[in-house]
């Protein structure tokens, strides 16, 4: 395994902003994601574990960060 190919795909995916969510604004399954990005073609199976396990990462660092934005806003009324 690259390590160096996982940094960078990573890295890219953290470039486009929040993680794709559905039609509820829910953010994608972690396999849809792979999907979503076209990694699920490119990747080892192992190499797609590492990014599934940074894309969970990714998306509950995203979760706790819009509740402490919703949190904020009741807070200071905006």
């Amino acid at each position: 395994m690259n390590k160096q190919k996982i940094w960078n795909i990573v890295d890219f995916i953290r470039h486009q902003g929040k993680l794709p969510t559905d039609q509820f604004g829910q953010i994608l399954p972690i396999d849809d994601l792979l999907g979503w990005f076209g990694l699920d073609e490119c990747l080892s199976s192992y190499e797609q574990r590492c990014v599934k396990e940074e894309l969970a990462a990714m998306a509950e660092a995203q979760l706790a960060l819009e509740k402490i934005r919703m949190a904020e806003q009741l807070r200071t009324g905006s």
